[in-house]
């Protein structure tokens, strides 16, 4: 029965050793040695075929590469995609950045637990941890953007806030005088209909 030349585990004839998961050649059929017989004019003795050296080399290990995992990575791109997105509502430009950082980390730090290669994962986890560095850069400045843009504005931050409840408090308001013309508008052309 055919060995794994690698880890030296029987494998039952297939093509892969159950035991390590290295490939298995066949081993090489046995090919029955010639005998050379002299004609009997010649006063020889047959020639004996000579004996191969035998040589023994120790089986190699087969070297798989098996990736650290990202989790970490991930979730800092996922949190400050959550945070980007919420705040693109408020600072379009620079939190956009941050938002669009975010989504081409996430997408190197799945290739994180994909690579074949040590030196692949050191590559794709240097961009990841890159891009969500300069996202929480770019996140912060855009937050730093809008606290500057409405003490600017408004004096305070108090004030903004006013200013934004004066706005909530008239937009409902005029929704409650649309909705008040549009039961009088109903009410008219229910009377027309009778």
């Amino acid at each position: 029965m055919a060995q794994c030349k690698y880890c030296g585990q029987e494998t039952g004839g297939s093509m892969f050793c159950q035991n390590c998961g290295a490939k298995v050649e066949a081993p090489a059929p046995e090919v029955p040695q010639p005998q050379f017989q002299t004609p009997a004019s010649f006063d020889t003795a047959p020639v004996q075929p000579q004996p191969q050296p035998q040589t023994y080399s120790a089986p190699t290990t087969p070297t798989f590469y098996t990736p650290g995992g990202a989790g970490g990575l991930m979730a800092g791109h996922i949190i400050l995609l959550i945070f980007g997105v919420i705040c693109c509502c408020f600072t379009i430009g620079i939190t956009l950045i941050s938002t669009i950082l975010s989504i081409i980390g996430l997408v190197y730090a799945s290739k994180v637990k994909a690579s074949l290669s040590a030196e692949e994962e050191a590559h794709n986890r240097k961009i990841s941890m890159i891009l969500l560095i300069v996202s929480i850069v770019a996140l912060f400045g855009g937050l730093a953007v809008l606290i500057g843009s409405i003490f600017i504005s408004y004096g305070s931050i108090s004030a903004f806030i006013d200013a934004v409840s004066e706005s909530f408090e008239s937009a409902w308001e005029s929704a409650s005088i649309s909705a008040e013309k549009a039961n009088k508008l109903a009410v008219f052309f229910k009377s027309l209909i009778r």
